[in-house]
């Protein structure tokens, strides 16, 4: 073997033992990757609309749950319009799960009432609900308000009106603070004081910028998902992907010797490559995605597997080791391309007609498709061309079996 070829694929498998050793007991990665109800438990909620309602209703209420979801800092919610009438949101990973999905329903109607019950201004008249701590003297914490142009002149006439009077907030028909008017507010700004806590004022400020639901809704099911149950279904995920993987690694080194063991290097690469994307794009793991993993991990070995029968076949035909990898790679990109297009429309077609779980194992199957494609044609390629002078690489029986 030359001296760059020996030097540059030890200088790789150094690498990859480094990243590898590092990714897995210095920083695990696995802990950066967001966990889907099935795997970290949590709460699946049906809300059935109470009325008749149109698909307009429906979407706007679908929007306003999210929103919900999302504000009240639960890890990926899944939130999905069902039997036309219903919605089911799916929250991993919430610690209290009464209070998450009593406000998920909620309709968040306030009002602003004079001192005998006069309206002043709902919100719909709000722009913006955000929580804060109180300010010095104060305690709890507080919501501030700021009303569109309509609001502001209400309020403004308002708190002239009632000065040194009472002015009371309602949520939901239920009064939640009572205020004396010390000063006429012109510019549009109000605070809800005494809230509680940072979190629960942040929960309120949320319900209140997502607005009225336009349909009231009832919870007809709400069924939590146990711990116990994500963890045995994350120990049982990473059991079948690691004998998955080494299965497959075996069987490349013993049907392919040499080029076996550098489809191995290859294959792990395309492994670090696409967990790296799935943590910086956020994507959310569930089991079916667990398995487009696994399954994409085989196609791209079936990838390496198309280029090898290429190169035996040109290697039979007495071509050199140079020439016969020029050519199988040639031969074989054609093949692999097709293959490869025809799983990533099955994945999309997956993906656009499918939902949830559904969607997910369309992703992972997709995205790892993609990826395998290029570390095949590439990588593999370059670990081959650094190889292709060694001694063991003139030995076909050793080289390629």
């Amino acid at each position: 073997m030359t001296g760059r070829g020996i030097s540059g694929l030890v200088a790789i498998l150094v690498l990859l033992v480094g990243v590898a050793f590092y990714f897995t007991s210095v920083n695990p990665v696995l802990r950066y990757i967001k966990q889907g109800l099935d795997l970290q438990g949590g709460v699946q909620v049906v809300l059935q609309a109470t009325k008749p309602v149109t698909a307009a209703d429906m979407q706007k209420v679908e929007n306003i749950i999210a929103f919900r979801a999302n504000g009240f800092g639960v890890s990926s919610p899944s939130i999905q319009i069902q039997n036309q009438n219903q919605i089911v949101a799916q929250l991993p990973g919430i610690k209290n799960q009464q209070q998450a999905i009593t406000a998920l329903g909620q309709t968040a109607q306030l009002e602003f009432k004079g001192p005998k019950g006069q309206p002043i201004l709902s919100g719909a008249d709000l722009v913006s609900a955000q929580a804060a701590l109180a300010s010095t003297g104060g305690s709890g914490a507080v919501i501030n308000l700021t009303f569109d142009a309509a609001g502001t002149k209400a309020f403004a006439a308002a708190t002239q009106a009632y000065l040194h009077q009472q002015i009371s907030i309602f949520l939901d028909g239920k009064n939640i603070e009572t205020a004396t008017v010390q000063a006429v507010i012109s510019n549009g700004n109000a605070q809800i004081t005494g809230i509680g806590t940072l979190q629960q004022a942040q929960q309120l400020a949320t319900l209140l910028s997502s607005g009225a639901l336009p349909v009231p809704l009832k919870i007809i099911e709400a069924t939590a998902v146990s711990a116990t149950l994500g963890a045995s279904s994350i120990h049982a995920s990473e059991v079948a992907g690691l004998v998955a993987m080494a299965l497959i690694g075996l069987f490349m080194v013993i049907a392919y010797r040499f080029a076996g063991f550098l489809a191995d290097m290859a294959l792990f690469f395309y492994l670090m490559l696409f967990v790296g994307i799935l943590v910086a794009v956020g994507f959310v793991m569930t089991l079916p995605a667990v398995a487009g993993v696994i399954l994409s991990a085989g196609i791209a070995v079936d990838a390496n597997v198309i280029i090898f029968a290429r190169v035996r076949e040109e290697l039979r035909a007495g071509l050199s080791i140079k020439t016969a990898l020029d050519k199988g790679f040639r031969n074989a990109f054609r093949a692999i391309l097709d293959s490869n297009v025809s799983t990533v429309i099955a994945a999309i077609v997956l993906y656009y007609f499918g939902s949830g779980d559904v969607r997910g194992f369309a992703v992972t199957l997709g995205l790892g498709v993609a990826i395998s494609f290029l570390t095949a044609i590439l990588f593999t390629r370059y670990l081959l061309r650094l190889a292709e002078d060694s001694v063991l690489v003139s030995n076909l029986k050793v080289f390629l079996g």
